[in-house]
């Protein structure tokens, strides 16, 4: 669930005693400030949340509970989960790479990190990273950075 304001990660406006907005106290009355669109960043959230859920209501692969986990790397203080929605081979896949901790791919842009159990795409089909909006032809062997999450599905 995605409360108005969230999907462009607005801030909470408060007020204290005397009127003024402080975010250390008071009460919040502001309604969803949406002049704060026009920050680029903010902009590239909601664009980023318009397309996970237009996966997430779109995708057959998400419509059932399957799961499986198909890659978990707990060495060297990191914390990377792979998991798969969907049925391997199928048409209708999503696989999630999230990186619960500090661990960065060494190389930056350049390094990769490497799922072995990586599912293959299905002719004529390839791999598509949602939240990047790009095509991924090394899914499976893209840079992982610190706490980041990536989305790939089949188109």
């Amino acid at each position: 669930m995605i409360l108005a304001g969230e999907e462009f990660a607005d801030q909470h406006d408060l007020f204290d005693a005397n009127g003024n907005v402080t975010q250390g106290g008071g009460k919040q009355v502001d309604p969803v400030n949406f002049a704060r669109l026009t920050d680029d960043w903010r902009h590239r959230i909601r664009q980023c949340v318009a397309r996970l859920i237009t996966l997430r209501t779109s995708s057959d692969a998400l419509a059932g509970n399957d799961v499986s986990f198909i890659h978990v790397d707990f060495n060297d203080t990191k914390r990377v989960l792979v998991w798969q929605r969907g049925t391997t081979g199928s048409t209708q896949q999503v696989v999630v790479v999230a990186n619960f901790s500090d661990y960065d791919s060494p190389g930056g842009l350049s390094g990769e990190y490497i799922v072995p159990t990586w599912p293959a795409a299905p002719a004529p089909m390839s791999w598509y990273e949602i939240t990047q909006d790009r095509p991924a032809p090394q899914a499976g062997r893209e840079p992982i950075f610190a706490w980041e999450a990536k989305v790939y599905a089949l188109k």
